[in-house]
């Protein structure tokens, strides 16, 4: 390995954690086909201070593990025809050292049946900015995207009425809270899909976590997302918390924004989200070609492991990653989504077009630009822990980042060039432990090929375990892996050296 190459790569540990930790928060924020179009949607104009009459107030601490990294806060008004919502969020992460601020802000307008119809967030952190204003007209949801980089617009067909989640424990106390399961279909405008939540109302709690009053436990599903709430017979959210240890509980204003701005967070998360591999170690896993694992406790359909490049055996739960490909392994076909552009993967754009032409001029082959992306972006990206939404034009003006910011900039460098592109997400061997992390795979000379752009290596090691691919909200789903556990049966490194 290089000396510069040695150099980036202790860069990389704290940024592979902390890029789907982050992705994580910024999707709780944003829990909310898309058509490009030049049109902008306007929200109407409003006071927040003289908007309509005051109907709760609530304040959250949040923590992780029992440590506090933020707060967050719901204010709701009563407005004609309807409710508008004002949240906010805050969290302060210490991921590898390096400490990371996320701060967001909501405003949104559902009518007397809890339908949204106007929803405006904001998003800053890692010095990346965005703000997203929607509007429901009929069956189409209108949507504004604006950061530094300029506006888009896009306009999404929609299916059905869509909400938001904030209107759970209003929408059970009109019902009763009647037990059962019902959807709750939401739209997420950072992705351009629906997305249907399973809402379970489980009963009474049990446990009595506060005291003797009436509280309602109650279950929200999002494919492998877990989440718990628990609200009181006023239909007031006291308490929500996930299984990977994430918890806001209700408290005083005072108490929960309560936060030393000053000192540093308590918890490394990088720390604590690892994934060891078990009585084993890969010495060299920058040089593995070929590693077979064994995967136990993973649960059924959870991910989508067979590729190209990986075979995934159910019944002897062993998974094999040839970083050359794996003759007669399943080999995804191209899809309309991978050379399409989304509102943060802006391939249309000239600057864009511009730049891909720039970096591949030298360049005869599809797989030969490829690799000069690949070079370009891991030699000129500044590796840097960035606590924001990837957006492909934003990275190429600024031109540092983690993982996500290389995948997001290289798929839409490729794609500029009409040729395939998707982001992987899954685990990168390192130091011991297996860690989150994002890369790319493209299709040239009549196959997929693999690109990780932060470590500057094509084809990328057999060290990475893909679990998943498509756009970043894929991310969510990793949380869910620590469950598994993983052991060594296998590796063999360039040159041919095999160890058990």
């Amino acid at each position: 390995m290089s000396e510069k190459k040695k150099t980036i790569w202790k860069k990389i540990k704290p940024l592979l954690v902390g890029a789907v930790l982050i992705w994580w928060a910024v999707m709780i924020v944003f829990l909310v086909r898309r058509t490009e179009v030049p049109q902008i949607a306007p929200l109407p104009d409003f006071n927040i201070v003289e908007m309509g009459e005051l109907v709760s107030e609530d304040y959250y601490s949040v923590t992780f593990k029992g440590k506090k990294i933020g707060y967050q806060s719901t204010i709701k008004r009563k407005i004609p025809d309807g409710l508008l919502f004002q949240e906010t969020s805050y969290y302060k992460l210490n991921i590898g050292g390096s400490s990371q601020e996320i701060v967001s802000e909501g405003l949104v307008t559902v009518d007397d049946k809890f339908r949204a119809k106007t929803m405006s967030f904001s998003f800053s952190g890692g010095g990346y900015e965005t703000d997203i204003n929607a509007v429901v007209e009929g069956d189409k949801l209108k949507v504004e995207f604006k950061t530094p980089s300029g506006r888009r617009g896009a306009v999404y067909p929609l299916e059905g009425d869509i909400y938001i989640t904030s209107v759970i424990p209003d929408m059970l106390l009109r019902r009763g809270f009647a037990r059962g399961s019902f959807d709750l279909p939401t739209f997420d405008p950072m992705t351009g899909s629906t997305r249907q939540y399973r809402v379970d109302v489980i009963g009474l709690d049990r446990i009595k976590r506060f005291g003797n009053d009436e509280v309602w436990d109650v279950k929200l599903i999002y494919g492998p997302l877990r989440t718990s709430l628990y609200i009181n017979k006023n239909g007031t959210l006291l308490m929500e918390k996930t299984p990977e240890g994430f918890m806001s509980v209700r408290e005083d204003k005072e108490v929960a924004l309560k936060l030393d701005l000053r000192s540093e967070a308590e918890i490394d998360l990088l720390s604590e989200f690892m994934i060891p591999l078990g009585g084993a170690v890969i010495e060299r896993p920058r040089e593995a070609v070929r590693v077979t694992l064994r995967i136990k406790d993973l649960e059924a359909g959870l991910f989508d492991l067979d590729d190209f490049n990986q075979v995934w055996v159910p019944d002897s739960q062993f998974l094999l990653i040839d970083s050359r490909g794996i003759d007669g392994a399943t080999s995804p076909e191209v899809l309309p989504s991978d050379t399409a552009e989304t509102h943060d993967i802006q391939c249309h754009d000239r600057r864009m077009v511009s730049a891909a032409e720039r970096i591949t001029e030298k360049s005869t082959t599809d797989l030969e630009r490829l690799e000069a992306i690949n070079r370009h972006l891991f030699e000129n990206i500044n590796k840097s822990l960035a606590a924001s939404m990837p957006n492909a034009l934003e990275v190429l003006q600024k031109m540092r980042g983690d993982c996500n910011e290389h995948s997001v900039l290289f798929v839409a460098l490729a794609r500029a060039l009409g040729i395939p592109a998707r982001v992987n997400v899954g685990l990168l061997y390192m130091e011991g432990d297996f860690y989150y992390h994002a890369w790319t795979q493209a299709f040239a000379e009549g196959r997929w090929q693999t690109f990780d752009a932060t470590l500057g290596q094509s084809p990328a090691d057999a060290a990475h375990v893909k679990l998943t691919s498509g756009n970043l909200d894929q991310m969510l789903a990793l949380l869910r892996f620590g469950d598994a556990r993983i052991t060594l049966v296998e590796v063999e490194y360039q040159g041919g050296k095999i160890e058990r």
